[in-house]
């Protein structure tokens, strides 16, 4: 970048919060040197966020942007400004009554949930989180525990930072700046359809109101063990259609024995022989009658269909590790690189759903049995969240992405439903999308940022 923009970002941003070379470089890139010509900026407050993305806007400069703790390749050798919103992270407001939280983009979930704690109040976590920032998970959409029984996303109104420096603010805050219908009913504007999971195309969110939930009276947890995947999701179908919990999931030992060890690679194996196939966890939180009454509902559920109920270590184990993100890249530990293969389907097709990512698994030279696997309903049981996580040495990268993308297009294939995809399946999806829906992200996209310069290249090619 020339020295001149160099210079005015300094001076408006300050030394500090301006970066360059590879050495500022190589935290993003997981240690390796991207290559390329960027600069790394980190701003403290909006006004600073507007400043770099009105001078990139005059001199025609890309503006990328930090989404995740990992970047899928896009990026390498790209020429620009990156702009990591990690230091705006300032809690606005927590409106305690309401059950929302007004968030800035750099605040992460160990941040707000200490916070909420104070006022008995908590946060739903992510199942494949892969940034520490709620709002850039919320935002992503990513699957939530207690999505069962709750509103996808988890997020109200937001505010973007547009290409040319000017705001994006949605949902009833277009009408005043703090405004008074923003709480969980409102049903007006809310969440930007273009925005959620866009890669930053047309614009930086940096800004929003999440979601809250209070600590109830009482909260259990059950947990029961399965030998075959079948009973076990038909029982999380039954438990989350009636209304009996507020988290839940099933998971296979290889899945489980990785978040229970928590980052003990050492202690995997002998986890996993602790785990039956598959493990069915529910938690309950309502008034104690009310626990009391789901609980036996479900524990007749689980033994109709042959579930075992188990006690001691693992059920305790299960509700720590509930207390916080399930972090994709924390699960780097099992073997040195976790991947995720990720989709939604109805239910009655979470067998098949597997057997065609095992397939493709196979055919790529990975055991399926050693394949991480999890299921977690969401909206009482509407559809079924499936998850494959593939642990490998960071070294065979190559061949884990492929396999992941041939099974990916076997997923399409079998009209599975993809959710915020990226890189090379991002690219496999929308060509296989109808194209006037194409055309009209491409058009948004050239209504919002006429220069393209906004994360070019970061979700559609040639936009």
């Amino acid at each position: 970048m020339n020295l001149s923009a160099v210079k005015e970002l300094k001076r408006l941003l300050g030394d500090a919060n301006v970066r360059e070379g590879a050495s500022a470089l190589k935290p993003y890139f997981g240690g390796a040197d991207p290559g390329g010509d960027l600069v790394v900026v980190t701003p403290t407050d909006v006004n600073g966020l507007s400043d770099v993305a009105n001078l990139c806007f005059e001199n025609g400069i890309s503006l990328f942007s930090v989404k995740r703790k990992r970047h899928d390749g896009k990026l390498l050798g790209s020429k620009g400004v990156l702009v990591d919103i990690a230091r705006m992270d300032k809690i606005k407001m927590i409106d305690f009554q309401n059950l929302t939280a007004y968030v800035y983009g750099g605040v992460t979930f160990d941040q707000l949930s200490k916070e909420l704690a104070k006022e008995n109040q908590r946060l739903l976590y992510p199942v494949a989180g892969t940034s520490p920032s709620v709002l850039r998970s919320y935002m992503d959409r990513d699957i939530l525990m207690g999505e069962g029984g709750y509103r996808h996303p988890n997020i109200s109104v937001f505010h973007a930072m547009m290409a040319d420096g000017e705001k994006w603010v949605s949902g009833s805050q277009q009408m005043t700046d703090e405004g008074h219908a923003d709480f969980r009913e409102d049903q007006g504007p809310q969440f930007s359809q273009f925005f959620g999971a866009s890669e930053d195309i047309y614009g930086i969110p940096y800004y929003g109101l999440v979601y809250t939930y209070p600590n109830r009276e009482e909260r259990r947890l059950v947990a029961f063990a399965f030998d075959e995947l079948e009973p076990a999701k038909d029982l999380l179908y039954k438990v989350s259609r009636a209304e009996w919990c507020f988290e839940s999931f099933a998971a296979n030992d290889t899945y489980l024995s990785a978040i229970l060890a928590d980052g003990k690679a050492g202690d995997i194996d002998k986890m996993k022989n602790e785990l039956s196939p598959w493990t069915v966890v529910f938690t309950m939180e309502h008034y104690k009658d009310l626990v009391d009454l789901w609980e036996r509902y479900i524990k007749e559920a689980a033994d109709e269909r042959g579930g075992r109920l188990l006690s001691g270590k693992v059920p305790e184990m299960c509700e720590g590790a509930l207390g916080k993100p399930w972090n994709v890249y924390d699960r780097d530990f099992v073997k040195g690189r976790c991947t995720t293969v990720e989709c939604y389907q109805y239910f009655r097709n979470v067998s098949d759903t597997f057997s065609v990512m095992d397939e493709q698994f196979s055919s790529g030279g990975f055991k399926p049995e050693e394949v991480g696997k999890i299921v977690v309903p969401v909206y009482f049981g509407a559809s079924a969240y499936c998850e494959a996580d593939v642990y490998a040495p960071a070294g065979e990268q190559g061949p884990v992405d492929e396999t992941c993308l041939k099974a990916y297009e076997a997923l399409m294939d079998a009209h599975a439903f993809i959710d915020h995809p990226t890189g090379k399946v991002a690219d496999a999806l929308f060509s296989r999308t109808e194209a006037s829906y194409v055309n009209m992200l491409k058009l948004f996209k050239k209504t919002v940022d006429p220069k393209g310069i906004m994360n070019p290249g970061q979700l559609l090619e040639g936009v």
